[in-house]
């Protein structure tokens, strides 16, 4: 009896066992429950892994197995949620057996993985004494510098509003993450370990990713609040009324997380995609890569990719971390030494996550994936499907609005043949900045503006290089195109009318950014090749290079994060204890009569979070203004900007069918004095949180 054949077996028996305990509700399955899970999950990381991975040793394959397992599990569980079944027990089962039937299926596929063809991995590092003590100072280097940035952010953690994280940090938290990255290249130059660069890559950005979570005590940004209230709902009902089109791919993974280890959601969402992206994107590399990366530099690409994208637990960010895992993994795929159910599963599950990000690069690495093969077909095929992946996007949008209502979109194509309209989009990827006399902010704005620029030069460089990779470059190259075309053919012929009017370009500048990091990765073999060379010159070049790969992650780590200074002003405020404080005083006013409220984005955040969603009117119109592209929010500019009067308060109560109405004004607002005179002349009654940091006012229209 076979190998493959005792696996079946064995797989057949932990499926019989998890739908047993489900369906046979005896008191002896409650102490072995948790052990049959927990093995069956582990274990079947294991088939997943070293069916998808068969080249690798089962420790290196088995984590992604694990990866896989969970994506294969969420897929399901998406859709047990869209036939209208209920989440809980019953699909946490159903989704483990369908999954693990996945594991072992991905073995027997007609797909034959010709290793023969593939070039040979590495030879392991040979692990001399001067090599094991370099390591050991690089490793207690980087680790030094990783507990100095957590404890910063620790000590820096606060329940006020704020603009930004910077100036709660210590000075040395910018230099440590410069750390970081310089001792994963001098990982890479001087001890050409995979292992440890990827570790090494790991640390830095999960310096760089930590920071938000821990500071931002009562939560960072304002999408990620809804995510939580949503998910606290699908837990506590197994449903949401209305279904959500998307989003559904997180949300069963946190759910998921959540009922098997007993964890507070708040905490899973919270350090979801900042963990995700440290782990998974070095490491997809690190498994893509090592075939004809022998020197292990491609890891170090992660350094000049902009990381705002996953900082906030937003579907949008963790659909970009599996989604660019997926594209990374078709490169291994491609190469004939990764099998295509792998990059194929977790593109799947990133579109249930984030269609907007999870579409095109699918898409895209359906295309390196086509390319493995080289007759015409094949090559002509894989060309036209990366030339495509971005315009899914805005044809996707277009066929929307027409069978969608809630979707509001206005196509105008007048202006797509406009020159001076594109070369305004474009713009901004130019690398120039005004005189800023600010040396530091100065330099991360720059290095931000120069990103693209950065990646177009390596991926053209490597055309001219003595390099296996060019056709890969140029699919790269191609892709990134497509997405960047297509956010500008966003921007210039669809008005997304049920937003607000700076929240209107965010379709397009997520599929801009999703462009820029593809192009980062179209650079990846000519950054192996330079930094190759440039290690076997002089010294002096390698001492310069290590320098500036630290100064452009630290600057990319200053991006990543809000900025008020003298060249990147913020107007965002984070929710505060103020203002949790603000939303409960009024519902505690109110007395159980329902009512209405007209406030920022900030406040509304904190009544998500101590209320969820609490009250709609039969018109589905939220009690505070979200979203920010509803009526209610509309009235509230009105208030803040044009007409602080008693009609348009009436306004907001005829929309919110109460009698009870509150007016709240922070005092950050840039008006707020003039705005609170006024508005306290008409008010029934006004209140003042934390010392004037909150006004309230209450209009009582039964009166």
């Amino acid at each position: 009896m076979g190998e493959r054949t005792l696996d079946a077996i064995a797989g057949i028996i932990f499926i019989i066992l998890i739908l047993g305990m489900q369906y046979w509700q005896l008191d002896i399955f409650d102490a072995i429950r948790p052990f049959i899970w927990v093995f069956a999950i582990i274990f079947h990381a294991y088939i997943f892994g070293k069916n998808v991975f068969p080249s690798r040793h089962w420790l290196a394959s088995a984590p992604f197995g694990l990866l896989l397992l969970i994506a294969v599990q969420c897929v399901a569980q998406v859709i047990w949620f869209y036939i209208g079944a209920p989440l809980g027990g019953l699909s946490d089962a159903w989704s483990l057996a369908i999954a693990i039937a996945a594991s072992h299926l991905s073995g027997v596929t007609a797909e034959t993985v010709l290793l023969i063809a593939a070039p040979p991995l590495p030879a392991r590092t040979d692990w001399t004494r001067k090599r094991i003590i370099l390591a050991s100072l690089l490793g207690v280097a980087a680790l030094a510098a990783f507990v100095f940035v957590v404890m910063s952010a620790w000590n820096a953690r606060t329940l006020e509003s704020i603009r930004t994280p910077w100036p709660l940090l210590d000075a040395g938290v910018l230099p440590a993450i410069a750390l970081l990255w310089i001792s994963a290249i001098l990982s890479a130059m001087s001890i050409k370990s995979i292992t440890l660069t990827t570790v090494h890559t790991m640390l830095a950005i999960g310096a760089t990713l930590a920071i938000a979570p821990i500071i931002y005590v009562l939560g960072y940004g304002f999408d990620s609040f809804l995510h939580i209230a949503g998910e606290e709902v699908l837990i506590k009902t197994g449903s949401l009324d209305p279904k959500p089109f998307y989003y559904m791919g997180q949300y069963v993974l946190t759910t998921w997380l959540s009922r098997i280890f007993d964890l507070p959601l708040i905490l899973i969402s919270k350090w979801l995609v900042p963990v995700s992206a440290s782990i998974i994107l070095p490491a997809s590399v690190a498994f893509a890569y090592q075939r004809f990366d022998p020197d292990h530099y491609a890891a170090l690409i992660l350094a000049l990719v902009p990381m705002s994208m996953f900082v906030a637990s937003t579907p949008q960010g963790f659909a970009a971390v599996i989604g660019f895992s997926a594209v990374i993994l078709a490169i291994g795929s491609a190469e004939r030494h990764i099998r295509i159910t792998g990059p194929m599963w977790l593109g799947i599950w990133s579109i249930l996550i984030h269609p907007l990000a999870g579409i095109p690069l699918l898409l895209f690495a359906v295309a390196l994936m086509i390319r493995r093969k080289t007759n015409i077909a094949s090559i002509v095929l894989s060309y036209a499907v990366a030339a495509t992946c971005g315009l899914a996007i805005p044809v996707i949008f277009f066929i929307a609005s027409y069978f969608l209502p809630s979707m509001s979109i206005e196509w105008d194509f007048s202006h797509v043949s406009s020159i001076k309209d594109w070369a305004s989009s474009f713009s901004g990827l130019i690398p120039w900045l005004p005189n800023k006399y600010v040396l530091w902010p100065a330099f991360s704005s720059l290095i931000m503006a120069s990103l693209p620029a950065i990646g177009l030069i390596l991926a053209i460089i490597g055309f001219f290089l003595p390099i296996k990779v060019k056709r890969r470059t140029a699919m790269f190259m191609i892709g990134a195109g497509s997405m960047m075309f297509s956010a500008g053919l966003l921007e210039h012929a669809s008005d997304f009318s049920f937003l607000i009017q700076y929240e209107k370009g965010d379709y397009a500048n997520r599929l801009m950014q999703l462009g820029i990091i593809l192009l980062m990765f179209a650079g990846v073999p000519t950054i192996s090749f330079l930094l190759n060379k440039i290690r076997s010159g002089i010294p002096i070049a390698s001492l310069i290079v290590m320098l500036f790969i630290g100064a452009i992650g630290a600057a990319n780590a200053h991006n990543a994060l809000p900025r008020h200074d003298s060249v990147e002003p913020s107007r965002g405020w984070s929710t505060g204890r103020a203002e949790i404080e603000a939303v409960k005083w009024i519902d505690r006013s109110a007395k159980d009569e329902i009512y209405t409220v007209l406030a920022n984005q900030s406040v509304s955040a904190a009544a998500i979070k101590e209320f969820g969603f609490k009250r709609y009117t039969t018109d589905e119109v939220f009690f505070y203004p979200i979203p920010t592209g509803g009526p209610l929010y509309q009235i509230y500019l009105k208030m803040s900007y044009e007409d602080p009067s008693i009609e348009t308060v009436r306004e907001a109560s005829r929309l919110g069918k109460s009698d009870l109405v509150y007016v709240v004004i922070n005092d950050y607002w840039w008006k707020a004095e003039e705005l609170n005179e006024k508005i306290s002349t008409i008010a029934n009654e006004e209140w003042s949180i934390d010392n004037g940091k909150i006004m309230i006012y209450k209009f009582d229209f039964a009166e």
